[in-house]
């Protein structure tokens, strides 16, 4: 209900458009992304129709879904009212949460699919029911449809959990058929799909981890610290609490594989919604530790530690929360900054700083930046009418389709899942190309080279975007065109 206040927000993110495009036809696979989101991008259209709230319900669902198996987590951990109370409002006062749990991204379907595999393996210690098994097959295998990065947390279980000599604690083999046959079902068609594809995910994975190896161990730790605003005291205490807690020793080796997880991401280039699922373990367990400690102190002291955690989250609203308009949130984001000095949300990925966060950034002028194309597209021109439009920003590419007309010219690009709506080559007379690329750059391209338009907008990442009209394409240009398509797929 807290998202319900903005879900419209500033417009559809970036990768909301990307993911929607994708979804317009059901794949069971792409080159650069697992299927399930847009599967819910899908269905979304079908249940909500096509507007930007339609498409934010089911992740505001799947967000409030992963608050509630937090709260059967700490039931299963031994914590009642005051226990679930605090690592409920932990996770929901939590801005990296907040942030993440209105979007149509895969990183809200992580959490939640991380949290069921947790609740389950918890669950089956504590049970031995076999159908707890049964349910961490399913999380598992749809948590892999969303994102492979799940397979991270298996491993660190797994590991922490021979190193720990747990052993003892395995299912039978017997137990395990059936859950394993489900398993292997449920993910099937992706694994045919990747087989004819050549599978591309290795291709993907490959070309990410030369980029993506970037040790950043201060920024990734103050995210770590400060993105979850007050609620590092839960989820701290909850590593702590697992890792020392004497009753509860046997559950030691989720808290080494939550050290595993931590120190694996830290140098994956720092970004702290990769391994957001792993919280709610720790929220769970924080809530638990911290109802121990509060137990012997007054009904008021408890009520003032739990409205703490409201209290910043109320002020961190506006920054990962759309509630004000674009002006009203540079003037807060300004003012916070002054007074805090605290100027992290507003860094982006290439390292610069803007007025507003990124991600909010994001969300702006795609119509703008359509209605330029289509102007520039139809200018006349003694060449003859461009035939397509070249990028090599997936945004810019979804965008575009989203939101142009029949009169805009077709779409391409060959650096992402697109390419499959891509020729294979590049045999057109006339393209419209966008790039931030200028003068010399473009100059050896094409035989002519004209600059028809620049993009200025001061809130998105598309500033400074150059529109050139590009005729006579040279055999080096659509040569590399071609290479780019190989970083994911052989055909």
């Amino acid at each position: 209900m807290i998202h319900v206040i903005a879900l419209k927000g500033y417009g559809y993110h970036a990768d909301e458009i990307y993911y929607v495009e994708l979804g317009k036809e059901w794949q069971w696979g792409f080159p650069d992304i697992s299927p399930f989101v847009t599967w819910v991008a899908h269905i979304s259209k079908l249940l909500f129709g096509s507007s930007l709230t339609g498409y934010r319900i089911l992740p505001c669902f799947f967000s409030a879904a992963t608050v509630v198996i937090t709260g059967y987590i700490t039931y299963f951990l031994g914590g009642r009212r005051l226990a679930i109370t605090i690592a409920c409002s932990a996770i929901i006062c939590s801005p990296a949460f907040l942030a993440t749990s209105y979007l149509l991204q895969p990183a809200v379907f992580d959490e939640f699919f991380w949290t069921l595999l947790s609740f389950a393996l918890i669950a089956y210690l504590q049970t031995r029911k076999t159908s707890f098994l049964w349910l961490m097959a399913i999380a598992l295998a749809f948590g892999i449809l969303n994102k492979y990065s799940i397979l991270l947390l298996v491993f660190t279980v797994l590991v922490a959990w021979l190193i720990c000599g747990r052993r003892a604690t395995a299912p039978h083999w017997k137990k395990l058929i059936l859950p394993a046959i489900v398993f292997l079902l449920i993910l099937a068609p992706h694994i045919a799909w990747q087989f004819e594809q050549n599978f591309p995910i290795y291709k993907f994975t490959t070309q990410v981890a030369k980029t993506n190896f970037d040790i950043d161990l201060g920024d990734y730790f103050l995210q770590l610290f400060f993105f979850h605003g007050a609620a590092v005291a839960v989820w701290s205490a909850g590593l702590i609490f697992l890792m020392t807690n004497r009753q509860s020793k046997e559950y030691f080796f989720l808290g080494l594989a939550s050290l595993m997880v931590i120190a694996i991401l830290s140098v994956l280039k720092g970004k702290l919604y990769y391994g957001l699922g792993l919280f709610p373990l720790l929220f769970a367990n924080g809530g638990y530790c911290w109802a121990l400690m509060l137990n012997h102190f007054k009904t008021a002291f408890k009520v003032m530690f739990i409205g703490m955690l409201y209290v910043f989250a109320l002020f961190s609203l506006p920054v990962v929360i759309p509630i004000f308009s674009i002006t009203n949130n540079k003037f807060y984001m300004s003012e916070m900054v002054e007074l805090t000095g605290f100027s992290r949300p507003l860094r982006y990925e290439d390292g610069t700083y803007g007025k507003m966060p990124q991600f909010f950034a994001d969300m702006t002028d795609w119509e703008y930046l359509t209605t330029k194309v289509e102007n520039a597209s139809i200018q006349p021109s003694t060449l003859g009418k461009a035939e397509v439009i070249l990028t090599d920003d997936y945004a810019i590419a979804g965008a575009l389709k989203h939101y142009g007309s029949n009169e805009l010219p077709f779409v391409i690009s060959a650096k992402n899942s697109f390419l499959n709506q891509s020729p294979k080559s590049l045999d057109q007379h006339t393209i419209i190309y966008l790039t931030k690329s200028t003068g010399l750059a473009v100059k050896g391209v094409a035989g002519k080279v004209t600059l028809i338009d620049t993009i200025h907008s001061n809130n998105s990442h598309i500033n400074g975007l150059c529109i050139y009209r590009l005729s006579f394409l040279t055999k080096a240009f659509k040569q590399q065109y071609a290479r780019d398509r190989l970083i994911f797929v052989e055909k």
